[in-house]
C-alpha cells in the first residue's frame, strides 16, 4: 500500500501530467489560418498543398483550376477541411449548418440562388455609378494598370443598363470564383475575406480606406494571429462586413439612390430607395443575425447588414406569389427565409 508521501507525489504527477496535455490540446487545435490558408513558415510544406513549380494544371501555377481546387478540401466527399462549401455543412465536432448556406445545397434541399463560384458571369446588382471612370472597377483594375490580383474577376456592364447610361457603367458583371472574395494566402479579415476591397465608406479600416472586417469569435479581432477558433454554424459577426459587400454592391448602401438607377425591373433610370444598411434596430427585435459591435450579446447597438437578410453562398428558400421573379434577380436572391420572411421577421406586421 502506498504511503502518504507517495500517494500525494502520485497526484501531483498525474495533476501535472493533465495540464500539459491540456495546453498541448490547445496549442494544436487553435490556429490562425487552418489548413493551407496562411500561418506560413521559413520551411512551410503548405504551398505543395495548391501549387507546382514546373508541373502546374492551372494558371498561377494550381495543381487544378477552381474552383476544382478548393472543393478537393471543401466539396462534398472531400477530407481536407471541415467546411463542406457545396452543401453547406459544417463537418466538424457537433457538425451543423453553415452560416453562409451552400453553393449547391442547402440542408438537404437543392438551391434556388448563389453568388457564381466557378467563374459564370453573373450581375453584381447595385454597383457602378460613382467612380468616375467609364467601366467603374475596370477602369482601374485591369491588366493594363496591374491593379489586379490572383483571382480578381474581369469585369463587364449589363447589356440593359449600359446602353442608357453612357459614361457610368451599371450592374457590372463578372465571373466569380472563391479567391475572389476569400484570399487563398490568408489574412486579417473574418474567413479570410480579400483584403484588397476600398468602398466609398467603412466603419473600421486597416490600412485606411481598406474595410476590415471582424468577428466575435475567439481571436476573431484578428484572425492571422495565434489564439483564433472559427465558429462555422453561430452568428458571431462583429463590424464590416456590411462594408465589405459593398466593394461590390456599392448603391444599396444609399437609402436613396445618388443617381439615377436602372434595376432592370422595366421602369428604367429613377431614383430609388433602399432599405437602411448597419443601422441598429431600435425597438424591433429579431432572429436573424446581426452584427453586433459590443460583443456582448443581443443589445442596443447591434445593427442590421447584409447578411441579416441574405446568404453569402446559396439559399434554398422558395418564392411563390408576389415574391416570385422580383427583379433584378429574379430568383430568391440568397435570402435566410421563404418569400420576404425576412421582412416579417423584423417588422411583425
Amino acid at each position: 500500500m502506498l504511503n502518504k508521501k507517495t500517494a500525494n507525489l502520485k497526484w501531483i504527477f498525474l495533476l501535472f501530467s493533465a495540464a500539459l496535455f491540456l495546453v498541448f490540446v490547445s496549442v494544436t487545435n487553435v490556429r490562425a489560418n487552418a489548413g493551407p490558408h496562411g500561418g506560413y513558415t521559413a520551411t512551410t510544406a503548405a504551398c505543395a498543398g495548391c501549387h507546382r513549380a514546373h508541373t502546374a494544371a492551372a494558371a498561377s501555377l494550381l495543381i487544378d483550376s477552381v474552383p476544382n481546387l478548393c472543393f478537393t478540401c471543401h466539396g462534398s466527399a472531400a477530407t481536407g477541411a471541415e467546411t463542406n462549401v457545396v452543401d453547406g455543412i459544417y463537418e466538424g465536432v457537433g457538425g451543423g449548418n453553415l452560416l453562409s448556406g451552400g453553393f449547391t445545397n442547402y440542408q438537404a434541399a437543392p438551391v434556388s440562388s448563389t453568388h457564381s463560384v466557378n467563374g459564370t458571369w453573373q450581375n453584381a446588382w447595385g454597383s457602378g455609378t460613382t467612380w468616375s471612370s467609364t467601366y467603374d472597377c475596370a477602369g482601374c483594375h485591369n491588366a493594363d494598370s496591374g491593379l489586379v490580383w490572383p483571382g480578381a474577376p474581369t469585369w463587364g456592364i449589363s447589356p440593359n443598363a449600359w446602353p442608357t447610361y453612357p459614361g457610368r457603367g451599371q450592374n457590372v458583371t463578372m465571373p466569380l470564383t472563391c479567391a475572389s472574395c476569400h484570399d487563398p494566402h490568408g489574412g486579417r479579415n473574418y474567413r479570410v475575406l480579400q483584403q484588397r476591397l476600398h468602398p466609398p465608406t467603412t466603419q473600421q479600416d486597416d490600412p485606411p480606406g481598406y474595410v476590415l472586417v471582424t468577428s466575435n469569435e475567439v481571436g476573431g479581432q484578428n484572425p492571422n494571429l495565434p489564439g483564433y477558433i472559427p465558429n462555422y454554424v453561430d452568428p458571431k459577426y462583429k463590424l464590416g462586413l456590411g462594408d465589405w459587400c459593398t466593394g461590390c454592391h456599392f448603391t444599396y448602401h444609399q437609402t436613396v439612390s445618388v443617381n439615377p438607377f436602372n434595376a432592370e425591373d422595366g421602369q428604367g433610370l429613377v431614383t430609388r430607395y433602399r432599405h437602411a444598411m448597419n443601422a441598429t434596430l431600435g425597438t424591433l427585435t429579431t432572429a436573424l443575425p446581426l452584427e453586433d459591435l459590443s460583443g456582448n450579446g443581443s443589445s442596443a447597438d447591434d445593427q442590421l447588414f447584409c447578411l441579416s437578410c441574405h446568404f453569402a453562398h446559396g439559399s434554398n428558400v422558395s418564392t411563390s406569389g408576389l415574391a416570385a421573379n422580383v427583379a433584378p434577380t429574379n430568383d430568391s436572391a440568397l435570402l435566410r427565409l421563404d418569400n420576404r420572411g425576412v421582412c416579417e421577421e423584423c417588422h411583425k406586421k
